[in-house]
């Protein structure tokens, strides 16, 4: 009989160890714990291997978490030191561009200048120039195609009439442009966060242009440099479409003169 209930207490050990059991179950171990020194010993081997193994077990564990927490620290660390680096880059492009906006503001408010751009691209060259005076801007625009012919436009717009004069050699039109407004070109943003979103966006360096300090914008395959004193568009390559443009600006030097309406004797008109 003791032999028989040896067996059933040493399967129930496990349970009872981890307090599985029941209470009539126990006093039954226990009772039979009392006069059974074999199921004794089996009991308190149990209970030092289960020591052991939980030992064992918190030490996995400790070694776990302090190798998480070590790798966790690792990627904090390396974390930090991108977020630092990418403030301190875009911060200083984004301090660049407002800098250049800022002193671009001044122009914008200018009523007196005179533009001139040079577009070349697949074997064709525009020649815009622009005198612009307190609210009037006369424009010539000559285009010159790789098969030598010439295309001229005249553009004029006051505050009563916009027209435009086209001359291809052949035929000479008068037609309504609309809006033909001619101004300095601006890469940088209006306000701070258009500021943020270029400096994210794109990359920003100085580099000098036949002696001319300047800006590079790049974004993708599109180059911009910016003029380091005005805030102006001196330059731009369109690499995708292979486009070069380049801009000039003078101030205060266009006379009364120089925006005269065109003569549109010759001309015929289009609707």
């Amino acid at each position: 009989m003791k032999g028989k209930d040896c067996k059933i207490v040493q399967d129930l050990l496990p349970n009872y160890i981890e307090t599985l059991t029941n209470e009539e179950t126990n006093v039954f171990i226990e009772g039979h714990l009392k006069s059974c020194k074999e199921c004794t010993n089996i009991l308190e081997n149990m209970k030092k291997d289960l020591e052991i193994n939980n030992l064992k077990r918190e030490e996995r564990e400790i070694k776990y978490i302090k190798k998480f927490n070590r790798k966790f620290k690792l990627l904090r660390n390396i974390l930090m030191i991108i977020i630092v680096l990418f403030i301190i880059i875009v911060g200083r492009k984004t301090f660049i561009l407002s800098n250049l906006a800022n002193k671009a503001v001044k122009i914008k408010n200018e009523t007196n200048y005179y533009t001139k751009t040079e577009s070349y691209s697949k074997g064709q060259m525009t020649i815009l120039e622009s005198y612009n005076k307190d609210g009037i801007t006369l424009g010539t625009m000559n285009v010159y195609s790789k098969e030598n012919d010439v295309k001229k436009i005249i553009l004029y717009k006051s505050d009563k009439e916009t027209i435009a004069l086209i001359d291809n050699g052949r035929t000479k039109t008068l037609t309504n442009m609309g809006d033909i407004a001619i101004n300095p070109v601006f890469f940088t943003g209006e306000n701070l966060l258009e500021n943020i979103f270029i400096a994210i966006t794109t990359r920003a360096y100085k580099i000098e242009l036949n002696g001319q300090k300047c800006y590079m914008i790049r974004d993708g395959n599109t180059e911009k440099l910016i003029d380091v004193n005005t805030g102006l568009a001196i330059k731009m390559i369109d690499n995708e479409n292979n486009i070069t443009t380049d801009y000039q600006y003078e101030f205060g030097v266009v006379k009364d003169a120089d925006i005269v309406k065109p003569n549109t004797i010759g001309y015929t008109i289009k609707e």
